[in-house]
């Protein structure tokens, strides 16, 4: 009984995970093709993708900024989680206009039932990014000392997003049987389900926000954000929101191009397909990843993670350029779980090792903007562009390229950072007194 008292937080914080991140699966990664049944074409995509996350990536600045000073982390959790189920409810009252005549993009852009579809995607995505910001910092929070098992919560948001994506996916090919179109009303009803129930998660999780944020505080955080080693970090969390963003943004587009062009059997259970595909990533990749992150970063260190999931991104990049058979894509989703896992606790830890006390909110918001406010939008505007113009094929091809040039020019730059920092084989201790695991640059 005292064992269960003293993790019953953390098994809180696992519930909202399972069905705080889980309750997105039934949308985010199907918000494309439903666009493209819309009518948008995969430009007009692209322009949604590369605009949702602007007042996000300020909104994760302020609010983490908010929070850290004003002692109200539970307040906004809390808020965030009621209004993102109120917009998933608008999202299923919009009307459908679904056509096999793709718009034109001008006409697309003109139409009021486009600007209702953008801004309500954008404020939901909005409130999603507050909502990662704080469930991440709570977390940590919470976890104290044992911030190596950052991972082993983090987990179950992987394990509810693939099981409630391969069930929404089940859910509208049967709903839509002999249909023209799929039908994917089940997606809104299941998201909808999963964040009414993560109120209640959120509204009992215990917030441990004890630091006062200070002016020094404050010193502290942007003395940090001039040190070349630190804007370097950034730089590749940048990238790797650059290139993971046309696999959630584009997969699914990607696996019905296959489908189209070379495997049209396919197309009645499309649905289906795309739910295994996240069924896989996450289970086969994501869970065993984000289970083991805690034990590799600490030994090979958070720069040489980065610069093996540069390449994992550039190895799963060329295997989408030579797939025919859109079944073929599941293995490699495996490869696609591991390096997001991987490559996003790292990011996480090592914010949080970097952190003033008293501003963790504030530097997890500043990474968070970098992968998701910049990173991601830039990629998802050059994804619908490349997408258009050369196809989705050809583009995996040139990625495939871009990425392997990134690993080894961010493999060079460490090494330079390493060679001249006046303290590159010292490793400091935290200003909340914890070791800085692997801050030496090994890291």
């Amino acid at each position: 009984m005292i064992f269960f008292q003293m993790n019953k937080n953390l098994l809180l914080m696992k519930i909202h995970y399972f069905v705080g991140i889980g309750g997105y699966a039934p949308l985010i990664p199907f918000l494309p093709t439903m666009a493209k049944q819309r009518g948008y074409s995969s430009f007009i995509v692209g322009f949604i993708f590369a605009l949702m996350p602007i007042p996000g990536m300020l909104a994760k600045v302020i609010f983490g900024s908010i929070t850290d000073k004003y002692n109200c982390r539970r307040l906004v959790f809390v808020l965030s989680a009621i209004l993102t189920s109120l917009l998933v409810l608008i999202m299923l009252l919009i009307p459908n206009t679904n056509t096999n005549e793709e718009i034109d993009d001008s006409d697309a852009i003109r139409s009021p039932l486009f600007w209702l579809f953008w801004t309500t995607v954008t404020l939901f995505a909005t409130t999603a990014t507050i909502k990662n910001v704080l469930e991440d910092t709570i977390c940590m929070d919470l976890l104290g000392e044992n911030k190596h098992q950052y991972g082993g919560q983090r987990l179950w948001g992987s394990i509810g997003y693939s099981l409630l994506a391969i069930a929404s996916g089940l859910c509208v090919d049967w709903y839509s049987k002999e249909q023209e179109f799929k039908n994917d009303t089940p997606c809104f009803v299941i998201a909808l389900i999963c964040f009414i129930l993560d109120i209640f998660v959120v509204s009992n999780i215990k917030v441990v926000q004890e630091s006062p944020y200070t002016k020094r505080v404050s010193s502290d955080v942007k003395k940090l954000l001039t040190e070349v080693r630190i804007l370097a970090f950034i730089v590749w969390v940048v990238l790797f929101g650059f290139f993971v963003s046309f696999i959630w943004n584009f997969l699914f587009w990607y696996l019905e191009d296959l489908s189209m062009l070379y495997h049209p059997e396919t197309k009645s259970w499309i649905k289906t397909l795309q739910g295994l595909a996240i069924l896989i990533q996450c289970f086969g990749g994501e869970v065993p990843s984000f289970f083991l992150s805690g034990y590799i970063l600490k030994r090979v260190g958070h720069m040489n993670v980065f610069s093996v999931m540069f390449f994992v991104y550039a190895l799963i990049f060329f295997l989408f350029s030579i797939i025919e058979n859109p079944v073929y894509v599941l293995p490699v989703e495996i490869l696609s779980g591991v390096a997001f896992a991987l490559f996003y606790s790292g990011a996480i830890s090592y914010a949080d090792l970097l952190s003033p006390s008293g501003a963790e909110g504030t530097v997890q918001g500043v990474v968070g903007t970098a992968l998701t406010g910049i990173g991601t939008p830039i990629g998802s505007f050059v994804g619908g562009y490349m997408f258009k113009m050369i196809g989705s094929i050809a583009s995996f091809k040139i990625l495939s390229v871009l990425v392997l040039i990134t690993c080894i020019v961010q493999i060079i730059v460490n090494q330079m950072i390493n060679r001249f920092s006046n303290n590159s084989n010292i490793k400091t201790t935290s200003s909340k007194g914890q070791p800085e695991v692997g801050i030496d640059f090994k890291l």
